[in-house]
């Protein structure tokens, strides 16, 4: 099977935009908890570690350019839910959310839902060519 150079290119900005992601929610941990209307900053830290080991899975796979059916569809299914579970955030906090906190979950949401289209365009490519 061939590789395919979109998916394996979604997957890298995913990887890199979530293990960036995971290092800025480490270091600014209490502001992005005030931000969002966080009494603890805890679970702002325990988000930076999943984001972390998503990361090293997503980069694993563009290194070793194993894909797996199954296992991208689970990435596109947490980028999904990831998305879905800003909407709810939104909607359910909105008024405990400052402006920027707003801002933030609304452009990371965007961006996660830009990867997972991508990612299911290249999965697409991929098994299309896989089949040919």
């Amino acid at each position: 099977m061939s590789d395919s150079p979109l998916l394996l290119k979604a997957l890298r900005l995913n990887a890199l935009f979530s293990g960036s992601s995971a290092l800025l929610l480490l270091l600014a941990g209490p502001w992005m908890a005030a931000q969002l209307g966080l009494a603890s900053a805890t679970p702002i830290y325990a988000t930076a570690g999943l984001l972390a080991v998503f990361a090293l899975q997503l980069w694993n796979i563009v290194r070793t350019r194993k894909i797996r059916t199954l296992e991208i569809a689970a990435i596109i299914l947490g980028d999904i839910a990831w998305v879905l579970g800003s909407v709810i955030l939104v909607v359910l906090f909105y008024s405990s959310l400052t402006t920027t906190g707003l801002l933030l979950v609304d452009l990371v949401g965007v961006a996660v839902l830009y990867f997972a289209i991508q990612q299911v365009r290249g999965l697409r490519a991929w098994r299309s060519s896989a089949n040919a």
